[in-house]
């Protein structure tokens, strides 16, 4: 390896890590140096990190102590294997792609005399570092807890060391390959805004389905433990024997598994080679393509006037839909609501059982209330309004110099929230009507306080960002998710949404003769006192901050 490809991926990780910091201390990347917000956020990350391992750590021993006394022991590292691999290949083949094709420096480096390979090599090189990042948060703690059950012995350990190295290796190859398919796919998409947003959420689904239900896997896991075997014998020989190779390296089966270890590598290894080959190849024409759009043809159709408060919104919506990062940020709300109301599908009549075995001197229905205040504290957490006077950036004089009225510009952006959050509203309140035994004014409260709480939330994160706004960001990722406003408004919305539901719930729970009507009153009436509130600040103060701006 040259002193070129070294030079590059020293250059391609620092870059990395001092983008990483700066971007996560909300400024641009003028510098790296050290400092306490850089310190607080490296022990963050440490902190997730090893939460994370151990996490991995206990479960590794739980399924390790099952395989023990079920005599599959070897199935211990394939399943060790396979798991590193798929939670690295989760986190970074979106990376790939940028990685590879999408760096900001690659017309730079390309017009030097270097040859696009090395270029290749060292995006392939840093590449592989971050996968076996990824995989080493899995794959170590499961070396530590097999190192709890029994001793290593020097062939085993060696055959771990080299399986630490190995799957980042395949990673990088899948990954790459992945990469350079979504390249050649997202060109040719005419909205790819769309696409990276069905794929973020696909996998935040994914993952929170995974989640909710990783009790049951497991549980299921460890009971079919020996099916779980014979299938994964099944469908891989590799696999079986480098299980044996890791879990018997004492005894006779190791010469033989040794064989099937040295295959293994040299398959990855030409596997990646071949990757290499092949993205080289086609490297120099993915970086240098042009873009070409399709031109619009203009068809003349006669001009209508409309609401001006219809067009504000519209111009609102548009905008939000128009940015990933901010429909991803904002609109995780709406994926709680959804689960909310999936949830209810599902275990619904388990919680109209329990209620009641948990407050059984209670008079009134407590099933709405508690739908309720969960789906408006889901919503609440829609933060889409709080940067919503910050992104407007430098061009705000534009809509300032327009002769509109102030509070058209505050209300349009304050719908926003509502109006994303409606989806999971709906479906929430529909699933409710059609799994629980409520009458119709409890679906309306399960229906209107969500949405009334969403304006208040909404109203909420236009006064904040009034106070203090942001203008001076180059990038609305910044904005979106790392200003002051937003952390305000979404701690600030928690806050003040929890209170009527403590206040009416409580007395609900304990009281004989505090029926559901009287708890709904409370919470309808503070929303929209609230509400009001926040309009009159809004058409007083916030409309000489707004003309000061």
């Amino acid at each position: 390896m040259n002193k070129t490809v070294i030079d590059l991926v020293k250059i391609k990780i620092s870059g990395s890590i001092t983008s990483m910091l700066n971007f996560m201390r909300g400024r641009e990347a003028k510098g790296s140096n050290f400092n306490i917000g850089t310190a607080i956020i490296v022990g963050i990350i440490v902190i997730a990190f090893l939460f994370m391992m151990a996490f991995t750590f206990g479960l590794s021993m739980v399924l390790g102590f099952q395989m023990y006394m079920s005599n599959c022991m070897w199935m211990y590292f394939p399943l060790g294997f396979i798991s590193a691999t798929v939670f690295s290949l989760m986190g970074t083949v979106f990376a790939a792609q940028s990685y590879l094709f999408d760096a900001h420096d690659n017309e730079l480096l390309l017009s030097m005399p270097i040859k696009p390979s090395t270029v290749l090599l060292s995006r392939m090189l840093a590449l592989y570092l971050l996968n076996f990042i990824y995989s080493t948060i899995i794959f170590l703690p499961v070396g530590l807890a097999y190192g709890i059950f029994f001793h290593y012995s020097i062939a085993t350990f060696l055959f771990y060391i080299i399986s630490l190295l190995l799957i980042p290796l395949l990673t990088t190859a899948i990954s790459s390959l992945l990469g350079f398919v979504i390249g050649k796919v997202s060109y040719r998409i005419p909205n790819k805004n769309l696409l990276t947003v069905v794929f973020g959420f696909a996998i935040l689904f994914l993952l929170l389905l995974v989640g909710i239900n990783l009790g049951p896997l497991v549980s299921l896991m460890m009971n079919q433990i020996n099916r779980v075997a014979d299938m994964i014998k099944g469908v891989s020989h590799v696999l079986y024997w480098y299980g044996l190779a890791m879990s018997d390296g004492n005894n006779k089966t190791m010469d033989i598994a040794f064989w099937w270890i040295i295959p293994m590598l040299a398959v990855c290894g030409l596997i990646t080679w071949g990757v290499f080959v092949f993205i080289s190849k086609n490297f120099l024409k993915m970086v240098t393509r042009k873009v070409v759009t399709k031109k619009k043809k203009y068809v003349e159709k006669p001009m209508k006037p409309t609401n001006i408060q219809l067009t504000l919104i519209k111009k609102e919506v548009g905008y939000f839909f128009s940015i990933p990062a901010y429909v991803m940020n904002a609109g995780m709300s709406t994926i709680m609501s959804v689960m909310l109301g999936v949830g209810i599908l599902m275990k619904g009549n388990m919680m109209v059982e329990l209620l009641p075995q948990l407050f059984p001197d209670a008079s009134s229905n407590l099933t709405a209330l508690a739908v309720g205040s969960s789906l408006a504290l889901c919503c609440t957490m829609n933060d889409a309004t709080a940067p919503s006077i910050s992104l407007e950036g430098k061009t705000i004089w534009i809509l300032k110099s327009t002769p509109l009225k102030t509070m058209y510009v505050f209300i349009a952006k304050a719908l926003l929230a509502p109006i994303v959050s409606l989806p999971g509203v709906i479906f929430t309140a529909v699933a409710c009507a059609v799994t629980l035994e409520l009458t119709a004014a409890d679906v309306l409260f399960i229906f209107l306080i969500p949405i009334i709480a969403c304006v208040f939330s909404g109203l909420l994160g236009v006064c904040v960002n009034l106070k203090i706004p942001r203008f001076d960001w180059s990038s609305e990722i910044t904005v979106i998710k790392q200003s002051w406003s937003v952390v305000f408004t979404l701690f600030l919305s928690i806050f003040f949404t929890a209170i009527p539901f403590v206040v009416a719930i409580v007395p609900a729970a304990y009281l004989e003769d505090f029926s559901s009507l009287w708890a709904y009153g409370i919470c309808f009436f503070y929303f929209i006192a609230i509400v009001f509130l926040e309009i009159f600040y809004l058409a007083t103060d916030g409309k000489k901050i707004w003309d000061s701006l």
